[in-house]
């Protein structure tokens, strides 16, 4: 057990009173998985599967960093009308078992292999990603380049946000208090702490039935521990895309990109714009959660893209 471990339990048990209160809460407030539990590698991965037409590509969404499977809850049903369509929480969102790994891109990419060959969903697929999700994505199309018939990244981060040497001061510091607030949810959420102070992982207001789910896997402290190894372990993530074998340069993709002006941030979508020939950048005037905002343009772009391919 790292130190991290062994504070994280050590404070438990210093507060098992709290610990207690903890666990009856979210027992009281459990509900259950949305969609169904995958096993792979003796852990579950939930994964909702919706839509049955075969005709068009599957398509594939994935979370950004501490969101989970319920981002998706208007557009899944959108796009399950024309064809199959795949949620999934990555390990220790939502509904997934939690994993003893690093939670970096690569093990996503393998349990999302696993999953679509235990559920025999067929390639080709449409692969959709928001922020951090975008280089799960990548490097799934990177590693399985026949199965992927498009990209479609929302507002995605640049692996360059992730690494170190790519820091100014500004960055370097805004990452490093991110990386404190992640690790004392991860060392306090048994306590209940983040719950006292209204704190959850990911979304706080959803419509409902979408609200109880997260107000139940917001305070777990398996979705805590997710979010701070993802986030400690982000530019080993973003190395791995880094290199990673280029794309295919015929692969339609497309970058929704938010109205984010930060200079850095506008570069990098830039960057992301070469990804292949056949890159095409759509700019909107919403905010970084361009999915929920405003789901009529991802919903649009996903048709397009599939009548182009």
């Amino acid at each position: 057990m790292n130190t991290d471990g062994i504070l994280k339990t050590g404070l438990s048990t210093l507060g098992f009173p709290f610990t207690l209160m903890n666990m009856y809460v979210n027992r009281r407030k459990k509900v259950n998985e949305i969609g169904q539990l995958v096993e792979v590698n003796n852990r579950k991965i939930h994964t909702i599967v919706s839509g049955t037409d075969e005709s068009n590509p599957t398509v594939i969404f994935d979370a950004g960093l501490s969101c989970c499977s319920v981002d998706w809850h208007v557009i899944q049903p959108e796009i399950a009308k024309m064809t199959k369509v795949i949620t999934f929480d990555r390990a220790g969102y939502g509904w997934s078992s939690p994993t003893k790994g690093m939670s970096t891109s690569e093990e996503v990419v393998n349990d999302l292999s696993q999953v679509l060959e235990k559920l025999s969903i067929q390639p080709p697929y449409i692969l959709v990603g928001h922020s951090f999700g975008g280089l799960n994505m990548r490097l799934f199309a990177s590693q399985y380049p026949e199965k992927v018939a498009a990209l479609i990244l929302i507002d995605p981060v640049h692996e360059n946000r992730y690494m170190s040497r790519e820091w100014d001061e500004y960055r370097k510091k805004d990452h490093q208090k991110n990386l404190r607030l992640f690790r004392l949810g991860y060392l306090t959420a048994s306590l209940g702490l983040p719950r006292l102070l209204k704190q959850p992982v990911g979304r706080k207001y959803l419509p409902e039935p979408f609200q109880a789910a997260v107000e139940y896997i917001g305070y777990h402290p398996k979705t805590f521990d997710a979010v701070y190894k993802e986030f400690l372990h982000s530019e080993k993530s973003a190395l791995q895309v880094a290199h990673s074998k280029a794309l295919n340069q015929d692969l339609p993709i497309r970058i929704v990109s938010s109205n984010n002006r930060d200079p850095i941030w506008m570069e990098h979508q830039e960057l992301l714009c070469n990804l292949s020939n056949n890159t095409t950048q759509i700019k909107t005037d919403n905010g970084h959660s361009i999915h929920l905002e405003n789901p009529e343009i991802v919903i649009k772009t996903i048709k397009e893209v599939m009548e182009e391919i």
